[in-house]
């Protein structure tokens, strides 16, 4: 008695999660989704720029592709099916364009950061004795690189 219940507990849980393993994938795996968060340098969000214009253009191109599908086709089933398809191209172009903007914005926050820095540098070069410098130096030392 206990293995039957356990049997058909066991295929209760497995026929409820196999939904989710053979969930359809988002459309961006495999082609790295842009996030704009762990950008640190301007040459990273150069290139992550320029990725998200090569999608632009692919994406560009299935519209394309599929505007001339659709003026080929007479059944009306597939034209909804395409008239779909066609909203959600629309829909990831309106989102790259989005995430354009703010890699944008990050970009030149990263090059004002990346100004004053130096300039801060420059500062302190040029500030006190050699031997007032190199107190400096040592006091600014992180402590978590004590081997330093």
């Amino acid at each position: 008695m206990r293995i039957i219940a356990l049997s058909v507990g066991l295929f209760c849980l497995l026929s409820l999660t196999s939904g989710q393993v053979m969930a359809e994938k988002p459309a961006w795996v495999g082609k790295g989704k842009p996030d704009i968060d762990q950008v640190k340098t301007v040459e990273e969000a150069q290139t992550m720029e320029e990725d998200i214009e090569k999608r632009k253009d692919e994406i560009d191109q299935l519209i394309k592709e599929k505007k001339n599908k659709k003026a080929k086709n007479k059944n009306g089933k597939k034209n909804d099916k395409i008239d779909d398809e066609l909203e959600a191209l629309e829909e990831e172009k309106e989102a790259l364009e989005e995430a354009q903007e703010k890699l944008k914005e990050k970009e030149k926050g990263l090059e004002k950061q990346r100004a004053k820095k130096s300039e801060q540098e420059r500062k302190e070069a040029g500030k006190g004795s050699e031997t007032g410098q190199q107190k400096r130096e040592e006091n600014s030392k992180k402590w978590w690189k004590f081997w330093e």
